[in-house]
């Protein structure tokens, strides 16, 4: 190897180390930064005539897809069965008493007040207490009622902050992919662009469950988890229109992608992933079949003190409870009857007596101050079994007590596997997490090693240098 040979070597040795520290430097600098892949020089060595080079040809980014996706896949399940379990939280804030309780002990506390008075019937006070019994039913299931239509009306928006944010983040994709794309057809260093696409891509998983298909030149295009095209070169559109109200029986809208439901009642291709699908499934399903339960006790309490026409009459009408005309839901409009309500101008004797509903409904006509058979009638028909929807989710052919204390438990049973599911799925998130972190995050006791490595090298190439040099100039002193 001649002296010029040897001093090209060794220059191109020196110019490589300091493009590989430069590269372990920035791996170093981003040891904090979760969205940044390490890096590793390309070294590359060219052998001819005149000698030999060496050249650092490109940073290589360290990147597993499959376990990238898997991490996406496993962040955005988790996100849904977290957002799902979190907003059933919102209805059970204490942690300690469960939603519906309120209703299902006032219903237990109106039986007691309703047997009292039957086996007391002159008492008035007794017949008072009964009253402000039903009331307290009344009360509490309307604002279980409120309490679940706002709930829902929370879903509902946080649905349409979600498909913003959709939107927001597909188009910034266009412009970010664009560049990778063509930057990687030029040959450039298109490493930290595709950086930031990934963290794009996570925190669009957040909020949908997605798919990545890889393409040409570092391209990517993006699929929902059912199926449906998000990003294919260009962002697709995706609508969602917010609801006003959400009560008992009023439906919400769907999360369309180019036209197709993949969130909301009877979509064609539903999401499993995301925030969105946590959220539909609070808004369309759980909070629904809730509903159904508070509209199918109103309908067994108006039901249960029903007052008939003494025998041969046939006529029945509303007795203590009735749904008033107006508009609204069914539960929005369960009142205590004004006829019996002392607060409303009504006659507490009226629900121990009969004709709430007129002179041809009274059952005690002898006005006897010790008549109960009309008050034993309500407690036989408090206690006997009956068939509800079974859309409520629970037993439907049960008394009025049990099947409150059902949709109790129906909603503890739900919240106790939504809070599980959500825990399992974010250990397993973290889990993949974990070992996409391992494969393509940073160590830095690694890169440590790494420089030190590189600088033993390039002391190397530098005496090399400087032999090579002291050979230069002896050879000129000597021709001298």
């Amino acid at each position: 190897m001649s002296l010029t040979s040897a001093m090209l070597t060794a220059q191109s040795s020196i110019a490589a180390r300091s493009a590989e520290m430069a590269i372990a430097s920035r791996n170093v600098a981003n040891v904090n930064n979760p969205s940044y892949a390490r890096q590793e020089a390309v070294v590359q060595n060219i052998v001819s005539d005149t000698g030999s080079v060496v050249y650092v040809s490109h940073a290589s980014r360290m990147v597993n897809q499959a376990a990238f996706k898997a991490t996406l896949k496993s962040g955005s399940a988790a996100i849904a069965s977290g957002s799902y379990a979190n907003m059933l939280d919102q209805l059970n804030p204490s942690g300690q008493v469960p939603f519906g309780m309120s209703v299902a002990s006032s219903i237990g506390s109106l039986n007691e007040a309703l047997v009292a008075y039957g086996n007391d019937p002159s008492n008035q006070v007794l017949g008072q207490s009964a009253i402000n019994s039903a009331n307290a039913v009344v009360n509490d299931i309307k604002q279980s009622a409120e309490s679940l239509k706002s709930t829902r009306l929370e879903a509902d928006a946080a649905m349409g902050r979600a498909v913003d944010n959709i939107n927001n983040i597909l188009s910034d994709l266009e412009g970010v992919n664009n560049k990778i794309v063509s930057g990687s057809a030029a040959g450039k260093d298109v490493n930290a662009l595709m950086d930031q696409r990934d963290e794009m891509l996570k925190v669009l998983s957040e909020e949908i469950g997605i798919e990545v298909l890889d393409q040409d030149n570092n391209g990517v295009a993006v699929y929902t988890d059912s199926g449906i095209t998000l990003f294919e070169k260009s962002p697709r559109e995706v609508s969602f229109d917010t609801s006003l109200s959400l009560g008992s029986g009023e439906v919400g809208k769907n999360v369309l992608v180019d036209g197709i439901a993949v969130a909301g009642p009877g979509a064609t291709a539903p999401v499993t992933g995301g925030a969105i699908a946590g959220y539909a499934k609070v808004r369309d399903d759980a909070l629904v079949t809730m509903q159904t339960q508070l509209d199918e006790t109103a309908k067994a309490l108006v039901d249960i003190f029903q007052e008939h026409e003494p025998a041969p009459a046939a006529g029945v009408g509303d007795g203590l409870f009735t749904f008033v005309v107006g508009a609204g839901d069914l539960v929005s409009r369960l009142e205590v009857n004004s006829a019996v309500d002392p607060a409303k101008g009504g006659d507490v004797k009226l629900l121990r007596d009969g004709g709430i509903n007129g002179a041809t409904y009274k059952h005690n006509t002898d006005d006897n101050a010790g008549y109960s058979d009309l008050l034993k009638s309500y407690e036989t028909a408090f206690n006997q079994e009956r068939t509800f929807d079974p859309a409520s989710g629970v037993n439907p052919t049960s008394t009025l007590k049990d099947f409150a204390a059902n949709t109790v438990s129906w909603f503890s049973a739900e919240r106790k596997m939504a809070t599980e599911s959500s825990t399992l799925d974010a250990s397993a998130f973290n889990s993949n997490a974990q070992m996409l972190s391992n494969k393509t995050g940073v160590n830095i006791d690694t890169e440590m090693q790494r420089l030190l490595t590189i600088e033993t090298a390039y002391s190397a190439s530098a005496r090399l240098m400087t032999a090579v040099d002291r050979m230069f100039q002896e050879l000129l002193g000597a021709v001298r």
